[in-house]
């Protein structure tokens, strides 16, 4: 076990939680809360208000926006209110799509997102927005996301079964120190995983002749400057499955993992990463995912 005394490897002094006071952002909360009281972190709530544009203000909508404006900052004040035990700092950015996108990029150091996806239609349209696709490109920290599938109660954050999922094609560096830092912290076990189709006819049984064990070979080595605290090496799985989601899905559910980490690349949206199933896989996932952005 991690000694008490010992200082975490990953420092996350500023949590930025983005939240439309729904019942999903309100689990975002709940997560960053707990997180926070293990890292003893900052939680910074953000909402967005748009302005009202030149049209809208021309129809008399000005005293509408006053009372919008009003009501977000009230909502704001009552969600801060959970997080007494912790600093707690409020953001209420206010201004045109282009203009709030800036004005969520001007908040300093921050270490980790936890954003809330209501359902897999709303999270596609939410990742689909161009406001929000610009944020999520031009943002290095790491994004938690807590999918409709997951029915966690945030009292403590420990997970203890972490699995990180690869696509074996680019720089994934970045989603493997932070897997095995989480690990390491919280003794937990690690596996790495690949999902492939199955060997097609005549030769199906070359899945597990030949196919398995190439994959397994480098999952090993993407892994194998890692030196567990625990001296428990890492599971290695390759899934075969014709549709990507369900082979994820499967082991989430089948290996009781808590944790789901993905590596994106920073320069396309997350709607293109993994076949264009990213939404798909964080909508279904019954844990949260921590999305890592590989290196350019």
């Amino acid at each position: 076990m991690l000694a008490a005394n010992i200082t975490p490897r990953i420092a996350l002094k500023n949590i930025v939680v983005p939240t439309d006071f729904t019942a999903a952002s309100r689990a975002a909360v709940d997560c960053a809360i707990a997180i926070a009281t293990r890292y003893g972190s900052k939680i910074i709530l953000v909402h967005a208000v748009e302005s009202a544009t030149k049209a809208e203000a021309e129809e008399n909508r000005g005293p509408r926006e006053v009372h919008r404006v009003a009501e977000a900052e009230w909502k704001l004040i009552s969600e801060a209110n959970r997080c007494a035990d912790l600093v707690c700092e409020r953001h209420l950015l206010k201004g045109t799509a282009p203009e709030v996108v800036e004005q969520f990029l001007a908040i300093d150091h921050t270490d980790l997102i936890v954003l809330g996806a209501p359902a897999s239609r709303g999270f596609r349209r939410l990742l689909m927005r161009s406001a929000a696709e610009h944020i999520f490109r031009h943002v290095r920290c790491p994004v938690l996301a807590i999918g409709p599938s997951v029915r966690s109660q945030w009292t403590t954050w420990n997970p203890r079964h972490i699995l990180l999922v690869t696509d074996l094609e680019t720089d994934e560096s970045r989603a493997v120190a932070y897997a095995t830092a989480v690990a390491d912290e919280h003794s937990a076990r690690l596996a790495l995983l690949h999902v492939t189709l199955p060997s097609a006819a005549p030769y199906p049984e070359d899945s597990e002749r030949v196919v398995r064990p190439y994959y397994q070979s480098r999952l090993r080595q993407l892994i194998s400057k890692w030196r567990p605290i625990s001296n428990r090496s890492p599971d290695l799985w390759v899934e075969f499955e014709h549709d990507l989601v369900n082979g994820i899905t499967n082991v989430l559910t089948r290996q009781a993992i808590d944790l789901l980490i993905l590596s994106v690349h920073p320069s396309a949206p997350w709607t293109l990463h993994f076949a264009h199933n990213a939404h798909r896989i964080i909508a279904a996932a019954p844990c949260p995912t921590l999305i890592v952005q590989r290196e350019l």
